[in-house]
């Protein structure tokens, strides 16, 4: 059975771009699959191709936020919003980052029973308000981050990932965006 994708167009593989084609072909030989997102959100293709390119820039491992930490925020950002598609294709890369499939997946459903570093749940927490209500942000809470090691990039790094899966969340649930049924299985 086929889920609909996207609520929203899907371009023809054939009308995109040779850079995205090769893209996809380079998706399917590693995962198997293109992923939905990349599927959904490629038929703007220009605004695809930006958002791909921050997307990738922030999930780049720094010496203070590693991978993990930032898929991290990626799941509990994601939980906050509920988006499905998220979730599911995050979960998956936390839990393969992980190699711990159940430590994964309690991060993603509740953080703060998940076993984390104090630095750890700081940042997610950090990740939450900024999330549900980003008004009650303060300096302090910039302040407590750095007194627990994050440098000032880090902290930078935890608003602007937490930013980017607030912005693709709204987005993916507005177009419906169903996740890849491989994800489901994958990293278990």
């Amino acid at each position: 059975m086929d889920d609909r994708i996207s609520w929203f167009p899907i371009a023809e593989r054939s009308s995109l771009s040779p850079e995205t084609r090769a893209l996809f072909e380079q998706l399917e030989e590693k995962l198997g699959f293109v992923p939905n997102v990349f599927t959904a959100f490629a038929w703007r293709e220009q605004r695809f191709n930006k958002w791909r390119a921050h997307f990738e820039d922030l999930m780049q491992p720094s010496p203070g936020l590693g991978k993990a930490e930032r898929e991290m925020i990626s799941v509990v950002v994601s939980m906050q919003n509920q988006c499905l598609y998220c979730l599911t294709a995050h979960g998956f890369a936390l839990r393969a980052l992980l190699k711990d499939p159940v430590k994964g997946a309690r991060i993603t459903l509740d953080y703060r029973r998940a076993g984390l570093s104090e630095k750890q749940t700081a940042m997610l927490d950090f990740a939450v308000k900024l999330t549900l209500d980003p008004v009650t942000c303060t300096e302090e809470d910039v302040d407590d981050l750095r007194g627990l090691g994050f440098s000032e990039e880090d902290v930078w790094d935890i608003a602007e990932v937490t930013a980017m899966f607030n912005f693709t969340n709204r987005l993916a649930s507005a177009a419906g965006i169903m996740p890849n049924r491989e994800y489901h299985g994958m990293a278990r």
